[in-house]
């Protein structure tokens, strides 16, 4: 069976089973996710993210779907729209604020927490070791001790949960230490 020849009706009612007939969908209304993602966008996103939120809207239609209730195109265009809308509102709630506005704690020099594997070169690795002697000094003095603990441990690599188990803490508690820590260092720029 040529999937290709199929319409999008008979593709969605054999997506379920067959990965083939996804495939094609998905491909298939690419464009119509990005010609309605033209007039939105996401606080603190890209354009991409909110593409991303209508590809995850037409797999829901594909999955969804039901022949019954309108054909596959109107139908994977309402759901399509519906996610990027949720996604917009969401995004604009006060709750997520910390996320549109947050500042990296290696967003500016990002040579600060890792060295890399370029050649080593001493003024490099001097202005380095400057900058962790500056964020140390910061830590000492305005960072409480659960503050510190949770920067070293993530500096170390360590993901929230493991933060948070090894300092008796929620994961929640760590991602507020964090957030703290990045306002701090935000305040303190020298």
């Amino acid at each position: 069976m040529d999937l290709q020849s199929l319409t999008d009706e008979e593709l969605a009612a054999l997506a379920a089973a067959n990965s083939g007939a996804m495939d094609i969908l998905l491909f298939r209304h690419k464009n119509t996710v990005k010609m309605l993602s033209r007039p939105y966008f996401i606080i603190g996103a890209d354009h991409e993210d909110l593409v991303q939120e209508g590809m995850i809207g037409l797999y829901k239609a594909i999955r969804d779907y039901t022949p019954a209730a309108a054909s596959f195109a109107t139908f994977a265009a309402a759901c399509i729209k519906n996610q990027m809308l949720t996604a917009i509102k969401n995004a604009a709630r006060k709750k997520h604020s910390p996320l549109n506005t947050y500042i990296s704690i290696d967003q500016e020099n990002p040579e600060i927490f890792h060295i890399t594997d370029q050649e080593y070169n001493p003024e490099h690795a001097l202005d380095i070791r400057e900058n962790r002697r500056k964020i140390t000094a910061l830590a000492a003095t305005s960072l409480s001790h659960l503050e510190a603990a949770c920067l070293a441990d993530f500096l170390k690599g360590l993901s929230y949960n493991e933060i948070a188990e090894k300092q008796g803490i929620t994961a929640k508690s760590v991602d507020n230490a964090l957030h703290r820590i990045r306002r701090k260092l935000a305040e303190n720029k020298t």
